[in-house]
């Protein structure tokens, strides 16, 4: 599948626009619950970069494989540079990555993709191998640069590789990120000047951080530190104790404080000051335009 298909069926999904321009195309989420944009840029026959910034809790995904298949898609790095979004593995269990992780997998079929935190951006790139590799050969040739190698260093039999990024490979993509507001086209040629380099570092690199996927949670986990989430801010006034909220699951109070930083990425306090800030803001901007109309 290629970059215009998924493209198509992003669009697909209700609730995403689509806005296309000289250089890019932009998908664009607006519901109820948030907003987000996701902004391709086509670098080469095969390899596109993508541009993410989300205020939401989810992102809905379209089906990209058919109900069932186990077709790979497109090798995907990622990489966050602020955030925390939800990763399920082939195997049904979950991994998050935050702030300066960079993930690589062939494998997209998500539901959906979560934000526990509602804030992400990142980047993204998408290699279509088997088009690099008819139609972009000279990258090989003038590069050395072969995508099935990164795929099998990487994601080896199918695997989601995520560490933090090394240095060297976290500056370049620093210096992408700082590309997206600059002027066109030049921002475009330095994305694939920057692109080129990355990749080459990840082929070159001698020794890779091993993956972070063996801190993983379970669905039954996941969901119980998701319920644990809509009971502590169903009511911001209320107060619910650690041993009360753990025994309604049947599970210690570490467990249950374990499976909520595991997913949320912070202690229940810590969530609950953020929450209230929040809705503390939202209350003074409703107010705000109450008195605005008088």
């Amino acid at each position: 599948m290629n970059i215009d298909e998924i493209i198509r069926k992003c669009v697909e999904v209700p609730g995403i626009s689509i806005e296309r321009r000289e250089y890019s195309a932009g998908l664009f989420l607006n519901g109820k619950d948030g907003k987000g944009s996701v902004t391709f840029f086509p670098l080469f026959s095969g390899l596109t970069l993508a541009y993410i910034s989300v205020n939401a809790p989810l992102w809905t995904a379209p089906d990209l494989c058919g109900e069932g298949s186990e077709e790979k898609g497109p090798l995907l790095l990622n990489y966050c540079v602020t955030g925390r979004c939800e990763i399920i593995l082939n195997n049904g269990n979950f991994v998050y990555v935050t702030d300066g992780d960079l993930s690589l997998t062939e494998h997209f079929a998500q539901r959906q993709y979560v934000y526990p935190r509602r804030i992400y951006e990142g980047l993204e790139f998408f290699a279509e191998l088997d088009t690099l590799a008819a139609q972009s050969v000279w990258l090989l040739e003038e590069f050395g640069l072969d995508f099935h190698c990164v795929v099998e260093r990487y994601c080896r039999n199918g695997s989601t590789y995520i560490s933090k990024a090394v240095p060297d490979a976290e500056e370049l993509l620093k210096k992408l990120w700082s590309l997206y507001h600059e002027p066109m086209p030049f921002a475009v040629m330095q994305m694939k000047i920057y692109s080129l380099a990355l990749f080459s570092l990840l082929m070159a690199q001698k020794e890779i951080p091993p993956s972070q996927v063996c801190a993983y949670f379970t669905e039954t986990q996941v969901s119980i530190a998701k319920q644990v989430e809509q009971i502590i801010t169903a009511d911001l006034r209320q107060y619910h104790p650690a041993w009360e909220l753990a025994a309604r699951f049947s599970i210690s109070e570490t467990s249950m404080k374990n499976y909520f930083r595991g997913v949320f990425g912070q202690n229940i306090s810590a969530y609950l000051r953020e929450a209230r800030m929040r809705k503390s803001a939202e209350l003074l901007r409703s107010e705000e335009r109450r008195v605005g109309k008088e």
